[in-house]
Protein backbone atom coordinates (compact mmCIF):
# COMPACT_ATOMS: atom_id res chain seq x y z
CA UNK A 1 0.00 0.00 0.00
CA UNK A 2 1.75 3.29 -1.15
CA UNK A 3 -1.16 5.50 0.24
CA UNK A 4 -4.37 5.38 2.50
CA UNK A 5 -5.37 2.68 5.18
CA UNK A 6 -6.58 -0.29 5.22
CA UNK A 7 -10.22 -0.73 4.28
CA UNK A 8 -12.69 -1.48 7.25
CA UNK A 9 -9.94 -0.97 9.70
CA UNK A 10 -11.74 0.95 13.30
CA UNK A 11 -10.11 3.96 12.41
CA UNK A 12 -10.36 4.50 8.87
CA UNK A 13 -13.58 6.58 8.63
CA UNK A 14 -11.89 8.90 10.79
CA UNK A 15 -8.73 9.42 9.12
CA UNK A 16 -10.56 9.82 6.18
CA UNK A 17 -12.30 12.49 7.09
CA UNK A 18 -9.55 13.82 8.15
CA UNK A 19 -7.25 13.38 5.06
CA UNK A 20 -10.53 15.18 3.47
CA UNK A 21 -11.20 17.93 4.59
CA UNK A 22 -9.43 20.11 2.85
CA UNK A 23 -11.35 19.29 -0.04
CA UNK A 24 -12.01 22.70 -2.43
CA UNK A 25 -14.84 24.33 -1.46
CA UNK A 26 -17.74 24.55 -3.76
CA UNK A 27 -19.01 27.94 -5.02
CA UNK A 28 -22.29 29.37 -3.98
CA UNK A 29 -24.25 27.54 -6.69
CA UNK A 30 -22.69 23.73 -5.95
CA UNK A 31 -22.75 21.76 -3.06
CA UNK A 32 -21.15 18.99 -1.22
CA UNK A 33 -22.46 15.89 0.64
CA UNK A 34 -20.41 13.68 2.10
CA UNK A 35 -21.04 10.82 3.59
CA UNK A 36 -17.83 8.31 4.65
CA UNK A 37 -15.92 7.84 1.22
CA UNK A 38 -19.31 8.48 -1.14
CA UNK A 39 -19.60 12.06 -2.54
CA UNK A 40 -22.30 13.86 -3.56
CA UNK A 41 -21.52 16.64 -5.44
CA UNK A 42 -25.00 19.29 -6.25
CA UNK A 43 -25.54 21.93 -8.20
CA UNK A 44 -28.48 24.03 -8.60
CA UNK A 45 -29.37 26.19 -11.51
CA UNK A 46 -33.11 26.26 -13.76
CA UNK A 47 -30.54 26.19 -16.90
CA UNK A 48 -29.00 23.28 -17.59
CA UNK A 49 -26.26 24.62 -19.49
CA UNK A 50 -24.95 26.89 -16.22
CA UNK A 51 -25.74 23.67 -13.91
CA UNK A 52 -23.13 21.83 -16.01
CA UNK A 53 -20.76 24.80 -15.84
CA UNK A 54 -20.78 24.84 -12.54
CA UNK A 55 -20.29 20.79 -12.08
CA UNK A 56 -17.15 21.48 -14.75
CA UNK A 57 -15.62 24.36 -12.44
CA UNK A 58 -15.76 22.38 -9.42
CA UNK A 59 -14.95 19.27 -11.27
CA UNK A 60 -11.60 21.02 -12.88
CA UNK A 61 -10.99 22.13 -8.91
CA UNK A 62 -11.54 18.76 -7.64
CA UNK A 63 -9.15 16.67 -9.87
CA UNK A 64 -6.16 18.76 -9.09
CA UNK A 65 -6.93 18.19 -5.51
CA UNK A 66 -7.38 14.55 -5.96
CA UNK A 67 -4.51 14.58 -7.96
CA UNK A 68 -2.74 16.16 -5.40
CA UNK A 69 -3.19 14.27 -2.33
CA UNK A 70 -3.11 11.09 -4.18
CA UNK A 71 -6.45 9.85 -4.20
CA UNK A 72 -8.09 7.57 -6.76
CA UNK A 73 -11.86 7.35 -7.29
CA UNK A 74 -13.54 4.86 -9.77
CA UNK A 75 -14.95 7.27 -12.30
CA UNK A 76 -16.60 4.38 -14.03
CA UNK A 77 -19.14 4.13 -10.93
CA UNK A 78 -19.56 7.75 -10.89
CA UNK A 79 -22.86 9.40 -12.55
CA UNK A 80 -24.88 12.48 -13.29
CA UNK A 81 -28.58 13.33 -12.75
CA UNK A 82 -30.89 16.50 -13.63
CA UNK A 83 -33.67 16.29 -10.76
CA UNK A 84 -36.56 18.28 -12.39
CA UNK A 85 -40.61 18.99 -12.02
CA UNK A 86 -42.26 16.73 -14.43
CA UNK A 87 -43.60 19.38 -16.36
CA UNK A 88 -39.67 19.96 -17.08
CA UNK A 89 -38.02 18.23 -20.05
CA UNK A 90 -34.54 18.86 -20.87
CA UNK A 91 -32.21 17.74 -23.92
CA UNK A 92 -28.95 15.62 -22.73
CA UNK A 93 -26.71 17.93 -21.53
CA UNK A 94 -23.24 17.97 -23.17
CA UNK A 95 -21.03 15.75 -21.15
CA UNK A 96 -19.28 15.99 -17.94
CA UNK A 97 -15.76 14.55 -17.65
CA UNK A 98 -12.63 13.99 -14.78
CA UNK A 99 -10.12 12.52 -15.64
CA UNK A 100 -10.42 12.22 -18.92
CA UNK A 101 -13.38 9.95 -18.11
CA UNK A 102 -16.52 10.59 -19.21
CA UNK A 103 -19.35 10.88 -16.45
CA UNK A 104 -22.69 9.24 -17.52
CA UNK A 105 -25.84 11.32 -17.54
CA UNK A 106 -28.40 8.64 -16.31
CA UNK A 107 -32.42 9.14 -15.63
CA UNK A 108 -31.86 7.07 -12.21
CA UNK A 109 -29.24 6.30 -9.56
CA UNK A 110 -28.50 4.78 -6.16
CA UNK A 111 -26.73 6.96 -3.64
CA UNK A 112 -26.50 5.89 -0.01
CA UNK A 113 -28.71 2.34 -0.70
CA UNK A 114 -31.68 4.74 -1.66
CA UNK A 115 -32.37 4.68 -5.28
CA UNK A 116 -32.88 8.23 -7.14
CA UNK A 117 -35.29 8.93 -10.44
CA UNK A 118 -35.02 12.20 -12.16
CA UNK A 119 -38.42 13.18 -10.57
CA UNK A 120 -37.47 12.42 -6.78
CA UNK A 121 -40.32 9.54 -7.00
CA UNK A 122 -40.13 6.67 -3.98
CA UNK A 123 -41.08 4.29 -7.30
CA UNK A 124 -37.91 2.87 -8.56
CA UNK A 125 -35.99 2.46 -5.10
CA UNK A 126 -39.78 0.45 -3.51
CA UNK A 127 -39.92 -1.39 -6.88
CA UNK A 128 -35.79 -2.40 -6.01
CA UNK A 129 -36.82 -2.97 -2.60
CA UNK A 130 -39.48 -5.28 -3.67
CA UNK A 131 -37.23 -7.33 -6.36
CA UNK A 132 -34.74 -7.99 -3.37
CA UNK A 133 -37.40 -8.95 -1.22
CA UNK A 134 -38.75 -11.38 -3.69
CA UNK A 135 -35.45 -12.78 -4.34
CA UNK A 136 -34.50 -13.89 -0.93
CA UNK A 137 -38.25 -14.95 0.10
CA UNK A 138 -38.46 -18.58 -0.22
CA UNK A 139 -41.87 -20.08 0.20
CA UNK A 140 -42.42 -23.14 1.30
CA UNK A 141 -45.50 -25.62 1.53
CA UNK A 142 -45.76 -28.22 3.51
CA UNK A 143 -46.77 -31.62 1.53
Amino acid sequence: MQAGVAQGALISAVLFSLYVNDMPSPSHHVELALYADDTAIMAASCKPTLLVSYLESYLNDLERWLSEWRIAINVSKSTAIIFARAARRFIQPRPLTLFGETIEWVDRTHHLGVTLDTRLTWSPHIDQARKRTAQKLVFWVPS
